[in-house]
């Protein structure tokens, strides 16, 4: 159970069965040398009780990471305020959990404008410190409001949605979230130690 010293991150995608369960899995593995952190997800559309999904728990299975205590839960108000940091998989997502808890506004992103954003963070930032940084330094993307859909409505940066698209899919959204998973680690360890 979480401690009042924890650090709190929340990952999301929309089913909470194939891209969320992988950025927590493989963030609480990076993370796993100190204890303070807590990394869990949630779904904007859960399938509320459902386990990680073929071939995501496989291929999560193949890195040593034991799936099958994972229960699919819905992201609420609550779950949303008691984070310190929230990644989603896509800017919709993150549009969703801004718009159910507005106060989260500083501390959401999506796990690729977080990546970005904590490049040059300055050296001895603490964890409120980093994501305060990112926050105030967020890349400029290039939304599909402003008139710049990539392929299949995806905006840039967003981690592809796999479900229901074959082993291949799969792959590549692991693919996408585990060098951004490399680059996020660091930084939040190295700011755990500062603060």
């Amino acid at each position: 159970m979480p401690g009042p010293d924890t650090f709190r991150i929340l990952t999301v995608c929309t089913g909470n069965i194939c891209r969320s369960p992988a950025m927590e899995f493989l963030l609480a593995q990076a993370l796993e040398s100190d204890p303070r952190f807590h990394v869990h997800s949630a779904g904007t559309h859960a399938e509320r009780g459902w386990p990680v999904n073929p071939p995501m728990d496989r291929l999560l299975e193949d890195r040593g990471i034991d799936v099958s205590e994972f229960v699919a839960r819905q992201a609420d108000r609550q779950v949303l305020a008691g984070s310190d940091l929230v990644l989603t998989a896509t800017q919709q997502h993150l549009a969703w959990v801004t718009e159910h808890e507005p106060r989260i506004v500083r501390r959401a992103f999506t796990l690729t404008e977080f990546a970005d954003a904590i490049v040059g963070a300055p050296d001895g930032s603490d964890l409120r410190e980093l994501v305060a940084w990112a926050a105030a330094h967020r890349p400029a993307l290039r939304i599909r409001s402003l008139g710049s859909p990539t392929r299949r409505g995806y905006d840039e940066g967003d981690i592809l949605d796999p479900y229901g698209r074959g082993d291949a899919a799969y792959q590549a959204a692991l693919g996408q979230i585990d060098p951004l998973v490399q680059r996020i680690a660091p930084a939040l360890l190295e700011a755990a130690q500062a603060g």
